[in-house]
């Protein structure tokens, strides 16, 4: 909403939308409100949550896109008090859909992480739990038909050119909702989103392994050496042994105040962003490669209690885990994280193997995170990585109108 008088208003840059607007004008004498309408739908995927926008809604000139986003969520506020952003990386981001041209591929979905702090929004990455929510968007959008008991989704990320295969359950003519599914980090019970992250290795830098090494020593400013695997596997990660932070591997949200380890977990992140090619000084990864590479802290299995004061035990998982997302602890684990730590841990030479307490048998890692545990399905030949599969839940939280001021 911004205040004009005439002749402001005349002068104006307009934002143009590609569908029908409504522009509400409150006139007091001769100066006015205006307030920009843009349609959208609000969903949970996975344990994230996010705008939804069909790409026809939105201006053609891609370049508005990011103002747009910004004022959607309320950024740059630490509170995000003026927006829909929930102040935590996990509740600000943005999915745009649309109808794909593809024979092989049913829609095109296009991710987004808005920033909280500074202003700006990063594209750098995918997100896999927005990514569970977009089967559902899509059947009930009608971008795709509604095939009982399930609909099978394919999409293309536009983040990383990598296609997913979504099986989403439908009932009467709708996803359904409802069902027996617990994911860890989201109260209460859903029904199952089956997810396939295929040939998901180099989704941005076209290798597996960007050096081209399973592991190596990165010398920290200020910290000295720390062992380290970068991965590139449905998003580019960097994997740290807690060992080498100094902490034991089951902290939670109070790894946050914690402001000397997330600072050389930070300059871990920069430099793997250097050896990917994203920024040309480990410090620049702190505005202009925000969500990407991910981070991963890997520890041997081990007892502790989760968010949501549960007691997870050692002997639950294969592996220990916590996930840094733009620069604070993840309150479960990305799914993105969850396949590209899977095939770590099934190739020889990287941390992930080593930190295994014997090699895995069989297709499944159980992975104990911030939320609990999770299972994630993975299908390899030789090191190469086939596809990744994870389950999730989703549903429609709202829809409607959201307002931005100009």
């Amino acid at each position: 909403m911004k205040l004009y008088n005439f002749t402001e208003w005349i002068a104006r840059p307009i934002i143009q939308l590609n569908k029908e607007k409504r522009i509400e004008i409150n006139i007091k004498e001769d100066l006015f409100y205006v307030y920009e309408e843009i349609s959208l739908c609000y969903m949970r995927g996975g344990t994230s949550k996010a705008v939804f926008f069909h790409e026809k809604d939105l201006p053609e000139d891609q370049s508005l896109w990011d103002d747009i986003f910004m004022k959607v969520m309320g950024t740059p506020d630490v509170k995000q008090i003026d927006g829909m952003g929930g102040t935590v990386s996990s509740t600000s981001k943005v999915a745009i859909i649309s109808k794909s041209d593809r024979p092989d591929v049913d829609v095109n979905y296009t991710f987004r992480q808005v920033d909280i702090i500074i202003p700006r929004v990063d594209g750098s990455a995918n997100c896999g739990n927005i990514s569970s929510a977009v089967g559902p968007f899509a059947i009930d959008e009608g971008l795709v038909p509604a095939v009982e008991p399930i609909t099978v989704v394919r999409i293309l990320n536009t983040n990383t050119n990598k296609i997913i295969e979504e099986h989403v359950r439908v009932k009467d003519g709708h996803a359904d909702v409802y069902g027996d599914e617990v994911i860890k980090g989201v109260p209460g019970t859903g029904s199952r989103i089956d997810m396939y992250f295929e040939d998901p290795a180099g989704s941005k830098t076209g290798k597996l392994f960007p050096t081209g090494q399973k592991k190596e020593i990165f010398d920290v400013p200020g910290y000295g050496p720390a062992e380290v695997t970068v991965l590139d596997c449905s998003n580019p990660m960097v994997f740290i042994k807690a060992s080498d932070l100094g902490i034991k591997g089951t902290e939670l949200v109070e790894l946050n105040q914690n402001a000397d380890v997330m600072e050389h977990i930070e300059r871990i992140r920069g430099m793997a962003a250097v050896k990917c090619g994203f920024v040309e000084k480990w410090e620049d990864a702190r505005t202009k490669s925000t969500s990407a590479p991910k981070v991963s802290i890997v520890s041997a299995p081990q007892d502790y209690t989760d968010m949501d004061k549960n007691q997870v035990k050692a002997e639950d998982m294969d592996l220990c885990v916590r996930a840094i997302s733009v620069g604070a602890l993840h309150k479960a684990y990305p799914m993105t994280v969850a396949v590209g730590t899977g095939a770590a841990a099934r190739i020889p030479g990287t941390i992930v193997y080593e930190t295994l307490k014997a090699p895995l048998e069989g297709d499944i890692i159980r992975l104990g995170h911030s939320s609990g545990i999770t299972d994630v399905d993975i299908k390899m030949d030789g090191e190469k990585v086939l596809k990744g599969g994870v389950t999730r839940t989703a549903r429609r939280i709202m829809d409607g109108f959201v307002y931005i001021r100009e």
